[in-house]
């Protein structure tokens, strides 16, 4: 299909990039043979630049394997998480956009896609109508007139749903690249380009592993009268076993005074987390006290804990973590919006 973009509106070609590519998925489980492809692209450049660069919005629902929980099979409609750009997020455009093509992707048991606009308040209702996903027909279509313009401070909200029923009910669908496994990614093409344009979901309890390995030490006192928390404890006595982020950069077994008061690694990982130990100057004379970083260590888990939506013991005042998360966004870990029902214009 043809997508004409508007006369003052291009897409920059280069900006120090040496190659423009064009990725083509095949789906050929049983290797036949004799099968050719003649589908292509032609694409018109030009030194004569457009005032206005276009850019593509993602939003990465469900692309990869291991990004979503799989599905379970044998429903006739079936939702993936919805992935929600809140307006916070959405604050940090520069202008409003226009919005000039939507496009869907799911693979075989696709049901129907949608990216929901909320403005103050006001659920204006889906990006684009669309009553049945065709994996066959996958063009982009013009937005609803109402939705031509986006603002700055507007939530998006891109959810899809499946029809599972080709499978048992026993069974699940997984999520990837591959046809025979699911996906949720629509895109719309606007202007001007934006330095935030892709959205993406995670489970919060996966990605929170990369800050505390398990947070319910947020919420837990410590067995050692030096410590208040559980978190704090536990980074004291075991950064690596802490969270992720260092068990992947770490030898095991290392306590967090070492961590602090040593060079090499443990001093190229720190530059890596910025806060991790205290900022008094005590790291780089590698002279930090005990007493130090227990407090230290305790102020750390305040923050990761936080991040997640959760108060540090003694304060239980939240003990369930936030429920959804969009790590593009600078607040990733949030609760998910309940939308207003779509007005009547």
């Amino acid at each position: 299909t043809n997508t004409v973009y508007p006369p003052n509106v291009g897409v920059p070609i280069g900006e120090g990039k040496r190659w423009l590519i064009m990725q083509m998925h095949y789906y050929n489980p049983d290797m036949a043979e004799g099968v050719y492809d003649s589908s292509g692209l032609r694409a018109y450049v030009t030194n004569d630049l457009r005032p206005i660069d276009a850019g593509v919005m993602s939003f990465a629902v469900g692309v990869r394997t291991g990004q979503h929980a799989p599905l379970p099979g044998g429903q006739k409609d079936v939702a993936m998480e919805t992935l929600y750009a809140e307006p916070d997020c959405t604050m940090g455009w520069s202008e409003p956009l226009t919005v000039f093509s939507v496009q869907h992707h799911s693979h075989f048991m696709g049901l129907h896609q949608e990216i929901i606009v909320e403005r103050d308040g006001v659920n204006l209702g889906a990006m684009r109508s669309e009553f049945r996903f065709d994996y066959n027909h996958q063009s982009g279509v013009e937005p609803n007139n109402a939705l031509r313009s986006l603002l700055p401070g507007d939530r998006l909200a891109a959810s899809c749903h499946f029809d599972t029923t080709p499978v048992s009910a026993n069974s699940t669908v997984q999520i990837g690249e591959e046809s025979n496994k699911e996906m949720c990614f629509p895109t719309f093409l606007y202007y001007p380009r934006q330095e935030l344009a892709s959205f993406a979901y995670v489970p919060p309890t996966t990605y929170s592993k990369l800050y505390i390995a398990d947070v319910e030490w947020c919420s837990l006192p410590s067995s050692d009268e030096n410590f208040v928390s559980k978190c704090a404890e536990q980074l004291y006595s075991d950064v690596p076993g802490f969270s992720r982020f260092f068990s992947a950069r770490l030898e095991p077994s290392l306590d967090y005074p070492t961590f602090c008061n040593s060079g090499g690694l443990t001093e190229r990982v720190r530059s890596m987390s910025p806060g991790i130990c205290p900022d008094n100057g005590c790291t780089e004379s590698q002279n930090c006290s005990k007493e130090d970083l227990r407090t230290w260590a305790e102020d750390v888990c305040e923050f990761n804990c936080g991040q997640f939506g959760l108060t540090l013991y003694p304060d239980l005042t939240r003990t369930e973590p936030y429920n959804t998360a969009n790590i593009a966004c600078p607040n990733s870990f949030f609760d998910a919006p309940t939308l207003a029902e779509p007005a009547a214009f």
